[in-house]
C-alpha cells in the first residue's frame, strides 16, 4: 500500500472509477423492452397490469425487479403518477440502450444462421430454432444487418445455394465493426481472378439473400467496397482504431444500387408488368425505394432508384419475367435488355 493512503481511500477511489454495465440476460432484456413499450404508449400501467400482459405473464415481484433494473441499471426516467395510478417516463423520448452481445454470442448466432440455412424444412424444431435466431438478431450491433425475411424464406423451404462463410470470419468482421478496429484481409477477387491482400475498416456486415458481405473502407483504393465474406481466406485484427467517415450512412448505402451491385451515377428505373405478372408483383417489394402505380387495364408500373453500375444486374433480374415485364427507363437499361435478348435468340437459331 502506498504511504499515506488508507485502505478506505483506495476503495473510495476504485468505487469512483467507471464500471462496465452489468450483463442482462437476453430474455429479461426483451421483457424490459416490452415493459418500456407499454409505458411509452401512455397507458400508465401498474405492476399488476404489466405482469398480466399476454407476452410477459410474470409474477408482480419479477416486474418489480424489472422496474428497478430499468431505473437504476439503465437510468430510465421512470416515475409513478398517483393520479393516474400508473408508471410513466418523465422524458417521453427516452430509449432503452441496446445490450452488447459477447463475442461468444456473436459466433453462436452466425453458426446457428449457417446451420439453419443448410437444414431447410419446416419441422417444429427448426421453426423454434429459427425464432431463436431471429430474436438474437434483434440484438446484433447496429453495424450488422441481416435480411431476416430472406433468412426465414431460406430455412422454411429450401437451403439457398449461398457461398459458405465461416462463423468465425463473421464474428471477427462483426466484432471489428462494433469496436472500430482495422483488419488485415486476404481476399479472392473474382474480377481480377487472384488473391489480394489489403487493410480494411469494416463499416457494415450485411446479409443479402442469405449471402454475407462486409462493406468496408478499403485503405488501398480509398473507397468503400463490398467484399463477399465467403471469399476471405485470412483475417486478423491490427488493433488499430479507425473513425467512421462523417458522410457514411448505412441506410442510404444499402438502398443505393440493386442488391449488392452499386456505383456510378444515380438513376431512376421504371419497369412495367403486364396484367398476368402484376398479380404476383403487387405482393413483392423489389427495392427499398420502390414506388408502384396501377394501370387501368391491370398492368403495374414500379419505379426505384439505382445506379449505373447496377444496370447489368437489373437486366439479369428482369429477364426471368420474359414477355411479362418490360424496362421503360432508363434508355441504357433497354439497350442492355435488347443485347441480352438478341444473344439469347441467336442460341436457338
Amino acid at each position: 500500500m502506498s504511504p499515506g493512503r488508507s485502505y478506505k481511500a483506495i476503495m473510495q477511489q476504485r468505487a469512483a472509477l467507471p464500471s462496465k454495465p452489468q450483463r442482462v440476460h437476453i430474455h429479461a432484456y426483451e421483457r424490459i423492452l416490452r415493459i418500456c413499450a407499454e409505458i411509452q404508449n401512455g397507458n400508465y400501467p401498474t405492476k399488476k397490469a404489466l405482469a398480466e400482459l399476454h407476452d410477459i405473464e410474470r409474477h408482480p415481484r419479477t416486474i418489480q425487479r424489472d422496474l428497478d433494473a430499468l431505473k437504476h441499471r439503465f437510468g430510465a426516467p421512470l416515475a409513478f403518477d398517483k393520479a393516474r395510478n400508473g408508471f410513466y417516463f418523465t422524458d417521453p423520448d427516452w430509449k432503452l440502450p441496446p445490450i452488447a452481445l459477447t463475442e461468444g454470442e456473436l459466433i453462436s448466432f452466425f453458426a446457428a444462421e449457417r446451420l439453419l440455412r443448410r437444414l431447410g424444412g419446416t419441422s417444429a424444431e427448426v421453426m423454434l430454432a429459427r425464432n431463436a435466431v431471429r430474436s438474437l438478431a434483434a440484438h446484433l450491433p447496429k453495424e450488422v444487418v441481416i435480411d431476416l425475411g430472406a433468412l426465414e424464406e431460406a430455412i422454411s423451404f429450401a437451403p439457398e445455394p449461398a457461398l459458405d462463410t465461416s462463423p468465425d470470419v463473421l464474428r471477427k468482421l462483426a466484432s471489428a465493426a462494433a469496436k472500430r478496429q482495422t483488419l488485415y484481409m486476404r481476399y479472392y477477387s473474382q474480377h481480377r481472378n487472384q488473391h489480394t491482400e489489403r487493410e480494411v475498416d469494416v463499416l457494415l456486415v450485411h446479409n443479402h439473400l442469405g449471402e454475407w458481405y462486409a462493406v468496408c473502407y478499403d485503405h488501398a483504393s480509398s473507397q468503400v467496397k463490398d467484399f463477399h465474406a465467403g471469399r476471405i481466406s485470412e483475417l486478423s485484427n491490427t488493433r488499430r482504431p479507425f473513425r467512421v467517415p462523417s458522410e457514411w450512412n448505412a441506410k442510404e448505402y444499402i438502398e443505393s444500387g440493386f442488391g449488392m451491385f452499386r456505383g456510378g451515377k444515380a438513376i431512376e428505373v421504371e419497369i412495367e408488368f403486364d396484367a398476368y405478372q402484376a398479380r404476383y408483383a403487387r405482393e413483392r417489394s423489389y427495392h427499398p425505394t420502390q414506388q408502384s402505380r396501377e394501370i387501368s387495364d391491370g398492368r403495374l408500373r414500379i419505379t426505384f432508384k439505382a445506379t449505373e453500375a447496377a444496370l447489368g444486374q437489373i437486366a439479369r433480374w428482369l429477364l426471368q419475367y420474359g414477355e411479362h415485364a418490360v424496362a421503360l427507363q432508363p434508355a441504357k437499361l433497354r439497350e442492355i435488355m435488347r443485347e441480352h435478348l438478341q444473344q439469347a435468340l441467336e442460341l436457338y437459331e
